[in-house]
This record gives structure tokens, C-alpha cells and sequence, in this order.
């Protein structure tokens, strides 16, 4: 058996290349070759860019594999040229096909289904559709036409935000460079309320393999793949802070005050949450966490400690780390609320429960009247 992962020097790369070689499969990587992570398992590399039509056939020539993982990569493109080249392919979209989840207003309510299934609306029902999310679902149609006219099985995922060592974009530094750093504050949007489904690497692996392993069962099918626990931001940079032993104080500020400031979090502005229902693949290929959510972003932590995120490993991060600008937006809002309050006092109202709460027993109103 062969097996083809295109991509696959990411951070699900080097769990996915074991899992195929520990079924029995004679496994091949493709990949552009700017990246050769270490710790990669022993495979044959092929270099091209998967982005393009005529460079990914020449680089395959006539060669044919059982199954192909598209994971890096326009899924259009891979899908054209392998799908007549294997048995079953297999490939990765993410949940911004959702409608909402891109341009939440172009929804009705605004923003995405909680949770968002794979049955759900796409972003090309939008009032107006997304642009970014209608091509995405686009890709995903194309692909399954593509399989279609070659007698080949395909299965689509749609990931929500990958985690893990080695990932493209270091979500978590934000926090960990802070602490490293010795700040005492750091300023959490919209006071980390965020949600947004995450899947750590070595699930999403899973998640493939288990689809490689179901072919009967997956060809035709749209899956999510997402952790058994999901944290809002707040909690996540509290588990940051709990792992290094460091408390920092968490300066709530609306995102709509200085969005710049949250870019790091691959975010200018509010975004309504972005959480998905996972069952399906659960349920249908008997899919489980390999590794829990907690222990996934403590491996993270471990990992960014020894290796520090810079500009040459990292060119596309925009982190900003402008402690002075921090500094000086959180005086300003602090001066801000202490204004309001003196203009427009707080006062809160007394609580009542609604429920009667009887001191003795009775077929009467309590004291209170309930």
C-alpha cells in the first residue's frame, strides 16, 4: 500500500507520516522543500508546489498511490491532478466554509451556528456571500466532482485552529513571551471571552488516520475534527500562566478600543465564537482524543520555551510586543472607566431570587412576596 501526504511539515506532519507507516503504508511526502523540519519520520520527499496545476504533475509524474492527504495546498488543484493518481483522497478545508464565520454579518442572525455541523449553511448563502468562505466551499465541491469523474473516494475536513510545536502561526507565544519577558499585565480582549474551537495536532492527525482507516465508511462525507475540551482565550492564557508558575494581571479592554493591539490572537476586531460539533466523526469512524487539550498546550509551552519564536522561522507573525503602547493604552482606559463611574455611578440592584424560599411551612407568599 502507498500512501501520499501533501504538506505534511507542519505540526500534524510528523503524527500523521507515523501513523500511515505504523498501518503498513509506503509513505511519501510532497512539499515545496522550504521547510525540512526535524524530527520527521524516515519518507521519500518530493518537491513541488502544490498551489499549481502543471508543477505538482510533473513532480508526479504517472506514479499512482491507494490514498493521498491533501493538507497543504489550493484543494481545487490537488483534487484535479490526484484524484486519477490514487483510491481515496482525502482533504483538509477548514470551518471558515461555514456561513458566519469569515463575515459574521453576512448571516442572519449574525455569526456562525453554535455549534456549526457538517450539514449546516455555508458561506455562500450569505446575504452577501464571503468571498474568502465561498471559495473554500467551492473547493470542497470540486473536490468530491473531481473524485466523482475518476471513480476515486473522497473525504473532506474542515479544521478549526490547528495547534502544536511547530505550528505556522505560534498562537500561544503572545502569552509565553510576556511571562518571559517579566511583564506584570497583559491586556485580553473583550476579557478573553473569545471562543473558538481548536484541535491540537496530534488530533487532527488522528482524525485523518481514522478517516484512511474507514474508507467505506468516509467517501462522500464532510467531517470536523476538534478536541474533547475547548477553552475560551481567557482560559487558555490562565493554563499558560498556571504551566510557567506566573500570574499575570488580565487588563480587560473591548477590542474595538485598539485593534491592533489583537492581532496576535488572528484577530483585528470582536469575532462572535467560531465553535463547531465534532460528533459526527466520532460517532461514524469511532474517532477519540489521543492527547487532551490541557496536555497538548503545555507541550506547546515546553516547545516555544525551547525554541523562541523569531522573525527568519516566522516571517508571517505579526506580534507586536509594544510594551510602552500597552502600557499607555492601559493607564488611558483605566482613567477612562474611572471617569465614567464618576459621571455615570454604578449602582447595582438588589437581588431577589425569583423561586419562594419559605421559612416555615406554608400555602401562602413567603415574606417577600414570591
Amino acid at each position: 500500500m502507498k500512501a501520499l501526504v501533501i504538506g505534511g511539515t507542519g505540526p500534524s506532519g510528523p503524527h500523521l507520516l507515523n501513523g500511515l507507516l505504523a498501518r503498513g503504508y509506503e509513505t511519501a511526502i510532497l512539499h515545496r522543500g522550504v521547510h525540512e523540519p526535524e524530527g520527521l519520520p524516515e519518507v521519500r520527499h518530493i518537491h513541488a508546489d502544490p498551489h499549481f496545476p502543471e508543477t505538482l504533475a510533473e513532480a508526479v509524474g504517472d506514479e499512482e498511490w491507494d490514498v493521498i492527504i491533501a493538507t497543504y495546498g489550493r484543494l481545487k488543484v490537488t483534487s484535479q491532478v490526484m484524484a486519477p493518481r490514487c483510491g481515496h483522497f482525502i482533504g483538509v478545508g477548514a470551518v471558515l466554509a461555514y456561513l458566519g464565520a469569515v463575515e459574521p454579518y453576512s448571516a442572519t442572525p449574525s455569526g456562525m451556528r453554535i455549534l456549526a455541523r457538517e450539514d449546516g449553511p455555508t458561506a455562500d448563502e450569505g446575504n452577501p456571500p464571503s468571498k474568502f468562505g465561498s471559495m473554500m466551499v467551492d473547493a470542497e465541491r470540486t473536490a468530491f466532482e473531481n473524485g466523482a469523474a475518476h471513480g476515486t473516494a473522497v473525504t473532506t475536513v474542515r479544521y478549526p485552529t490547528i495547534y502544536g510545536p511547530r505550528n505556522v502561526t505560534p498562537w500561544e507565544w503572545t502569552v509565553v513571551k510576556r511571562i518571559l519577558d517579566g511583564r506584570q499585565q497583559m491586556i485580553l480582549p473583550d476579557s478573553g471571552l473569545w471562543l473558538y474551537t481548536r484541535c491540537a495536532a496530534r488530533n487532527a492527525a488522528e482524525a485523518l488516520l481514522r478517516i484512511v482507516d474507514n474508507r467505506q465508511i468516509a467517501k462522500g462525507q464532510i467531517y470536523n475534527c476538534a478536541d474533547d475540551d475547548q477553552y475560551s482565550l481567557r482560559q487558555i492564557v490562565e493554563l499558560i500562566c498556571s504551566k510557567l508558575g506566573r500570574n499575570l494581571e488580565l487588563v480587560d479592554i473591548p477590542s474595538a478600543i485598539a485593534p491592533s493591539i489583537f492581532f496576535e490572537w488572528g484577530a483585528a476586531e470582536f469575532r462572535p465564537p467560531l465553535l463547531i460539533d465534532a460528533q459526527k466523526i466520532r460517532r461514524e469512524l469511532g474517532y477519540a482524543d489521543v492527547i487532551s487539550a490541557k496536555t497538548a498546550l503545555e507541550e506547546v509551552v515546553d516547545w516555544l520555551i525551547e525554541h523562541p519564536v523569531t522573525a527568519a522561522e516566522y516571517p508571517t507573525y505579526r506580534g507586536w510586543f509594544d510594551y510602552n503602547l500597552e502600557d499607555r493604552l492601559i493607564a488611558s482606559w483605566h482613567r477612562a472607566v474611572a471617569r465614567i463611574r464618576e459621571e455615570a455611578p454604578d449602582i447595582p440592584p438588589s437581588f431577589a431570587h425569583p423561586m419562594p424560599h419559605p421559612k416555615k411551612p406554608s400555602l401562602t407568599a413567603d415574606e417577600s412576596g414570591r
